[in-house]
């Protein structure tokens, strides 16, 4: 709290959160190890206000003396900046959850670069025509601290391990598209053999190509696939900021069904399958578990401390720094679909004429402030009389609550998707999407 004393001289509040990120990692491009990197990164972020000003300044160390001369610059910045008539306090410590005790396993780098090696040796041996784009494991670990001058200082370690593989293979005189997988682990001793079992049979389909001739028809998300429809269509619209500008298409929704009945979607910090149990927000709020679909219906928007405030609400612990420009928004911990109780192979085994999806191509263009879609479905494959049969590309397009409200089954295969955003997503399957063929 030395630095809490220090900027005192300058500021009436002052919060100051510093990052520690150790990335451990082995990848392979075109069949071959093509880099093995460790690195470590400081770096610490200043909030001050003064007189309802503003101060925010970000400097690439968590030493004492370096935070001290950033909290100098953050004063005087704050002292040209407008004051901000609705500030309304950082916020006071609270009753967090028990640590995770299983954070801080790191795997070293030969043990990733020799897990590479071996997974190249088996997808060679299995596949003499496989070509590995891409493949990449690793170990992430990040040690926060937040302290503000209202008493909060709160600690957290989070660490997660990942395999990641992409691969391709010719077919006559073409290429197939890309076949991607990838498992999150809390452990480093990743098992690699069902991501690569999962791309190689997925491979064998990608050579049979077949044109997507069904206008309407069931399609089948996987986890990965579901996470980039929801991540820029559908979760932007929880939050509490967006209610209060007015740009939230749920913002007079509460307690209206917006979804089928059978979504229940939940921010769970501490599910039991989550990877990262964060006890604090980037505020040092608690975080929690906050349901915002239940049965289909609305429950409530996500709130950070400075929006909740203003709209009469309390932050739901959903705080989110970017550490490029000091900014704090608002986002969920660790969103969860609730699963169901089938497993996806007899989901599968239900369908006569559809498709199964693993991922979108041009997600990231969906409008949230209208719920419009338009994605390329590649790689897809063809389900016919209850099995793969071959793949395919297809336009999705429409609005993504027109999707949630068509929700047919959701496996009990909920898994970790990390790359996109923080999530559990099972299989799930849309009845009567329409689509387009596209030309490959």
């Amino acid at each position: 709290m030395n630095v809490i004393r220090y900027g005192e001289k300058f500021f009436d509040e002052l919060e100051v959160q510093t990052l520690h990120r150790k990335e451990i990692s082995a990848k392979a491009e075109l069949n071959q190890i093509s880099s093995s990197t460790s690195s470590n990164l400081g770096m610490s972020v200043i909030r001050g206000v003064k007189n309802g000003k503003i101060g925010i300044s970000i400097i690439d160390s968590t030493e004492e003396e370096k935070i001290k001369r950033g909290i100098e610059r953050a004063a005087k910045l704050a002292m040209v900046n407008k004051k901000d008539e609705k500030w309304p306090g950082l916020p006071e410590p609270g009753n967090y959850h028990k640590k995770d005790e299983r954070t801080g396993e790191m795997g070293e780098e030969d043990y990733f670069v020799n897990l590479i090696t071996l997974a190249l040796k088996d997808i060679s041996e299995r596949k003499k025509d496989a070509m590995v784009v891409g493949a990449e494991a690793g170990s992430i670990y990040v040690k926060t601290q937040i302290v503000n001058s209202n008493g909060i200082d709160v600690s957290q370690e989070d660490s997660v391990s990942m395999f990641v593989l992409v691969l391709m293979a010719r077919h006559g005189e073409s290429v197939t598209p890309s076949i991607f997988d990838l498992d999150v682990t809390k452990n480093p001793k990743i098992d690699t053999t069902k991501v690569i079992d999962s791309c190689l049979t997925k491979l064998e389909h990608a050579k049979k190509v077949k044109k997507a001739d069904l206008k309407e028809a069931p399609v089948i998300m996987e986890p990965f696939a579901l996470g980039e429809i929801l991540q820029y269509a559908l979760l932007p619209a929880f939050n509490g900021e967006r209610k209060v500008k007015g740009t939230s298409i749920l913002g007079d929704k509460l307690g209206e069904k917006v979804m089928d009945e059978k979504i229940k979607m939940i921010d769970d910090p501490f599910h039991e399958k989550s990877v990262a149990k964060l006890i604090a927000d980037d505020e040092g709020v608690p975080t929690r578990k906050n349901t915002i679909i239940e049965k289909g219906v609305f429950k409530g928007f996500l709130w950070n401390h400075y929006w909740g405030k203003i709209a009469g609400e309390e932050s739901t612990g959903n705080g989110m720094r970017s550490f490029r420009t000091g900014a704090m928004g608002i986002g969920a911990i660790n969103l969860v679909i609730e699963e169901g109780k089938r497993k996806v192979e007899d989901i599968i085994g239900d369908v006569k004429n559809g498709y199964i999806v693993s991922s979108f191509q041009g997600a990231h263009s969906s409008n949230p402030d209208t719920g419009t879609v338009a994605a390329v479905a590649n790689p897809a494959f063809v389900i016919e009389d209850g099995k793969i049969t071959g793949s395919t590309v297809f336009m999705l397009s429409g609005n993504v609550y027109d999707l949630m409200n068509s929700v047919g089954e959701i496996s009990n295969d909920a898994k970790p998707v990390y790359m996109i955003s923080r999530g559990m997503y099972p299989h799930t399957l849309f009845e009567n999407v329409k689509i387009a063929p596209v030309t490959r």
